[in-house]
């Protein structure tokens, strides 16, 4: 909790063991995850779930966790961090969720697009793409 505890610090908050576990398993996992999944990931002994709720509210707030929509009906979390860009694939069969980091994203058109029409300064952005998976994909394709 070395870094985490360091990154609580420095921005004034406390820095106790289930914020730092909470910001640790989200910046360990390639995926975002639900408030379930990360709970189930904390060692023994676990706070409750609401220590996990209230924990990502402040991170979020914090600008250190950004929370996620993937068209499901509970969000998921992902960490913020510094010069990692990353994308989202989720497979609409099975719902599984890849990441990735694309070689090159350039949505400068679109940032420009968005700025003059509704005159947002565009900061961030967040892309997911659905479809089928490999494995959804062989199945579908056998039922044929």
């Amino acid at each position: 909790m070395n870094a985490a505890a360091d990154t609580f610090r420095r921005l004034g908050r406390p820095a106790t063991r289930g914020r730092g576990e909470v910001l640790r398993i989200l910046s360990e996992s390639p995926i975002p995850l639900s408030p379930r999944e990360i709970l189930e990931r904390i060692p023994e002994p676990r706070p409750d779930a609401s220590t996990v709720y209230r924990s990502l509210s402040l991170m979020i707030s914090l600008g250190l966790v950004r929370s996620v929509a993937l068209h499901e009906r509970s969000r998921r979390y992902e960490a913020v961090t510094e010069g990692t860009h990353r994308h989202r694939v989720v497979c609409r069969g099975c719902g599984r969720i890849e990441s990735f980091q694309p070689k090159k994203c350039d949505l400068s058109r679109i940032e420009n697009d968005i700025r003059g029409a509704l005159g947002f300064d565009v900061s961030d952005h967040s892309l997911e793409f659905f479809g089928a998976c490999a494995e959804c994909g062989r199945k579908k394709g056998r039922g044929r």
